[in-house]
């Protein structure tokens, strides 16, 4: 357990916006790279295939690597920073919050400008994030330059890795980090499989699954496996009934979101897979979302794929939680799965 929460600090502390996820993919590198061969595809996924006993089927098992951040979109003649969002932000929350500003000269930190209550009589009723402004304590657009600071810089939320009461681990980006740390240490666990895993780590997810649609080319699965971090609704007032992604409750089986019904036999069949073996889980029909799922299920003619989640408490946000009950479930629950999908398992999955 020791080794796996090192690795979701690790991945959890790495920075890495939409378009800026090289210092992810360094790491799963370094992790996986004895192991496994390892491609890129042109917009930066990286793939990493681990055959079993069998060349055939081949399973895509992925999770992104990119987490909600900012790109520095203006400077003001007075210094501040202007930002553009690169993912789904609550502006509201912002005020008061840091970022750290990715430049040339290495990060440099700013806090979110926030109007003091005795200046704001009058608050609109909308925040917009481009009506923000980050201070870096520049009083210039020449003062922002001597920074090592420019148009198009990505920028992160200024946060930090802590355990709360041994079992909750706090920080930014557990979506998706969280899924990189499950597709890790689940090809690394891997002894005896009779696939060939192909364990792909995405870009750009955040802004709208394009780093799936290559990366589905270059993997070319038989079935696939699709490890996120997705909202909890634990939280008093945001479920409507009974949550159906609680934090301790184990790993979450997605049946249906607004971009993707999941194949029913493939799910079905994970969970009857996940009641067999004891590991904890919990059905999910969400609402709203969308995860890679949505472009890899309608490749090369349709792929049967499943979403499988470890929740994520105050999601997009500059920090967040999950639990290692969770981890651990999701985290053995994809083991079985990859041990026990074979040819002949796949082909009774599929439509007759």
């Amino acid at each position: 357990m020791k080794d796996l929460i090192k690795l979701l600090e690790e991945l959890s502390s790495c920075p890495g916006p939409p378009g800026g996820e090289e210092p992810v993919a360094n790491l799963i590198r370094k992790h996986l790279k004895s192991q496994c061969q390892i491609q890129r595809d042109g917009l930066g996924s990286l793939i990493a295939f681990k055959e079993g006993t069998r060349k055939q089927p081949r399973i895509m098992l992925t999770a992104h690597m990119d987490e909600v951040g900012f790109m520095l979109q203006n400077i003001t003649k007075d210094g501040y920073l202007r930002l553009q969002p690169l993912g789904g932000w609550i502006a509201s929350h912002l005020p008061g919050q840091r970022l750290h500003v990715h430049g040339s000269k290495g990060a440099v930190e700013g806090i979110v400008a926030s109007i003091p209550p005795h200046f704001s009589k009058e608050q609109k009723s909308e925040v917009k994030v481009e009506d923000l402004l980050l201070d870096v304590g520049a009083a210039s657009r020449d003062e922002v330059a001597s920074l090592g600071l420019q148009l198009g810089d990505l920028i992160t939320p200024a946060s930090h890795f802590a355990v709360y009461n041994e079992k909750f681990l706090a920080n930014k980006g557990w979506d998706d980090r969280v899924g990189c740390a499950v597709l890790i240490a689940a090809v690394k666990k891997l002894k005896k499989h009779p696939n060939t895993v192909a364990a792909a780590a995405t870009v750009q997810e955040e802004v709208g699954s394009r780093g799936a649609v290559t990366a589905v080319e270059v993997a070319k699965p038989q079935a696939a496996i699709v490890l996120e971090g997705p909202p909890a609704d634990d939280l008093p007032g945001v479920a409507k009934d009974s949550p159906q992604g609680a934090l301790g409750k184990g790993c979450q089986i997605r049946l249906y979101d607004p971009s993707i019904i999941i194949h029913r036999r493939f799910w079905q069949w994970a969970a009857e897979l996940a009641q067999a073996k004891k590991i904890s889980h919990q059905l999910a029909v969400r609402q709203s979302g969308a995860t890679d799922a949505r472009a890899i299920h309608l490749a090369q003619g349709g792929i049967p794929t499943v979403v499988l989640g470890v929740p994520v408490r105050h999601a997009h946000s500059h920090s967040g939680l999950i639990n290692l009950h969770d981890v651990q479930a999701t985290l053995d629950l994809t083991v079985a799965i990859l041990e026990k999908l074979d040819n002949k398992k796949l082909k009774s999955l599929l439509p007759a």
